[in-house]
């Protein structure tokens, strides 16, 4: 409808009370007549009802309302009526009027301020139709970073792919295995991967440890031997011992533990020589792991470092662990080779069918059950309450689809592979125990006792100024072969040590019993082999 030019508001039908008003207003609607132009006259009787954007109804129209016209007070010079309301939020209609409103068909003008609410929102802040993500050719590259980022759009199969239903899935549906595991991993072709300088022969397995750069410690003194002393045990301590070692076995008896009588106490202490060389291994090897996005660190980005420039430290000396770091500007992106970029895999339940039988019925859909009939017993058939009588059942690994997310690329269709670093920190100990008793050698290895020398440098001296010739001896021995051997590994630090573990002989006599039992280490350790009660009354030694 066109637009009328002589005058935007004519009097409706029916206002006969009005009137008087109406025209007392009459010059200031006038000055509004351009604000007005391109806006439809209202409608004879009730106005239709325009919806405000967003769904929000038009203020409520019953009861009566203000007398717009004349209770309203007139707006300033050169401002169209109601401009403020432009600033409101466009969801919300403009707040209500004081005092008492006028009857509907003095309505109109309010509802002209809503037009300029409708024009959506401003094309500086455009909106997504559907609320999606804008599409990757839309998204920027971050700053500072390689762009090397590559979109995660949907790719053809590549040659070679099964469709969507698989080519080795069986005609029958399989029993249910819950224990059955998906295909294997087929085997992976890096040949054509890109090769980082210095890393070409890096395969998937991991390679041959990496000589470390050739180094000579440097030259020092060798620094002054001081020696400690050890230590003694007791007639009282041995007999504490005793009655502890008696204690912690449930069927030894403790009577001659009590009763024995204590002859002889030799005292004495067995020497135990440490060597200890800290070394490291370095060896690499090809790893994926699926990608999820973001820039790659490949060759174009420079030259990767060596297998031995790369900084790694121990958490700790002498304890053994293996760090693990990805070794710079070697990575590339490849299409997945177990699930051929496609982001899922055959069950390995229902393999591919979506189906397994029914365990309860074995597929026939019935099961015996025993039913009481009088003073026995009868088999029936019935229907299987598993399957409820179709003797299959929908696999629960996969929900009935025949398919599993890829669990080496996690259904992201594409794998970042790197060169991996691994490091491995070694501690290499050997010993030498020197104890002239007869009681076990090994036994010392496991109690502590008085460190007499000890020694930390990057490579040792050997002991030679200790008053046992034998000590002294094997320390050489020891010095000589960690000094060369683990040519394939960097020797970080070496530790020498000489412990004194007091060990005593006890003879003592039980009635007619003459033996003897040792006591060793700060732990007061007891080897007894020929206590007398061993076993108490009511225990049978099968």
């Amino acid at each position: 409808m066109e637009p009328q030019q002589a005058h935007p508001y004519p009097p409706p039908p029916q206002q006969q009370g009005f009137a008087p008003q109406q025209q007392g207003f009459a010059p200031q609607q006038q000055g509004f007549a351009p604000q007005q132009q391109g806006y439809p006259p209202p409608q004879q009787g009730f106005p239709p009802q325009q919806q405000a954007p967003h769904g929000y109804p038009p203020p409520p129209q019953q009861g009566f309302q203000q007398p717009q016209q004349g209770y309203q007070q007139p707006p300033p010079q050169g401002f169209p009526p109601q401009q403020g309301y432009q600033q409101q939020p466009q969801a919300y209609p403009p707040p209500p009027q004081q005092g008492f409103q006028q009857p509907q068909q003095g309505y109109p003008p309010p509802q002209q301020g809503y037009a300029p609410q409708q024009q959506a929102y401003p094309p500086s802040q455009p909106m997504p139709s559907n609320g999606a993500v804008p599409p990757p050719e839309q998204m920027q590259t971050q700053p500072g970073l390689p762009n090397q980022v590559q979109e995660q759009a949907p790719r053809p199969l590549p040659k070679g792919a099964a469709d969507f239903k698989f080519d080795n899935v069986p005609d029958t549906d399989p029993d249910s295995d819950a224990e059955s595991v998906n295909d294997p991993t087929p085997e992976v072709d890096v040949s054509d991967m890109a090769k980082a300088e210095g890393y070409e022969n890096v395969g998937v397995n991991v390679g041959a440890p990496i000589p470390p750069p050739v180094y000579e410690p440097p030259q020092t003194e060798k620094p002054e031997e001081k020696f400690g002393e050890g230590s003694r045990i007791s007639e009282e301590e041995a007999r504490d011992a005793m009655l502890q070692f008696v204690a912690e076995h449930c069927c030894y008896g403790s009577r001659p533990a009590k009763q024995m009588s204590i002859k002889n106490i030799l005292p004495g202490s067995a020497l135990h020589y440490e060597l200890e060389t800290y070394t490291e291994q370095r060896n690499t090897n090809r790893v994926h792991m699926p990608y999820y996005g973001g820039p790659v660190d490949g060759p174009m980005n420079g030259i990767p470092p060596g297998p031995w420039q790369i900084d790694i430290r121990p958490d700790e000396l002498f304890r053994d662990h293996t760090k693990k770091a990805e070794v710079p500007h070697t990575s590339t992106l490849k299409d997945c080779h177990r699930c051929y970029a496609r982001g899922f895999i055959r069950c390995g339940r229902c393999y591919g069918r979506g189906r397994v039988r029914c365990s309860g019925c074995r597929g026939s859909g019935r099961r015996n059950k025993r039913v009481k009939r009088g003073d026995h017993y009868t088999t029936t058939r019935v229907t299987c309450s598993s399957c409820h009588g179709s003797g299959r059942k929908r696999c629960f690994r996969c929900g009935g689809d025949g398919r599993v997310t890829c669990p080496t690329c996690q259904g992201q269709c594409t794998l970042r592979w790197f060169i991996q670093l691994t490091v491995n920190f070694i501690n290499q100990l050997n010993d030498y125990i020197l104890e002239k008793s007869d009681m076990p050698d090994q036994l010392i290895r496991d109690v502590s006792g008085v460190i007499l020398f000890e020694q930390t440098l990057l490579a040792v001296w050997p002991i030679s100024c200790y008053p046992v010739e034998e000590i002294n001896q094997n320390s050489l021995s020891l010095v000589n072969h960690h000094r060369n051997s683990w040519t394939d590994r960097r020797k970080l630090q070496q530790r020498q040590r000489l412990r004194a573990v007091a060990v005593s002989e006890v003879h003592y006599n039980w009635k007619d019993v003459n033996t003897r039992y040792w006591v060793y280490g700060n732990e007061k350790k007891v080897y007894a082999p020929d206590y007398p009660h061993q076993c108490c009354w009511g225990c049978t030694i099968v």
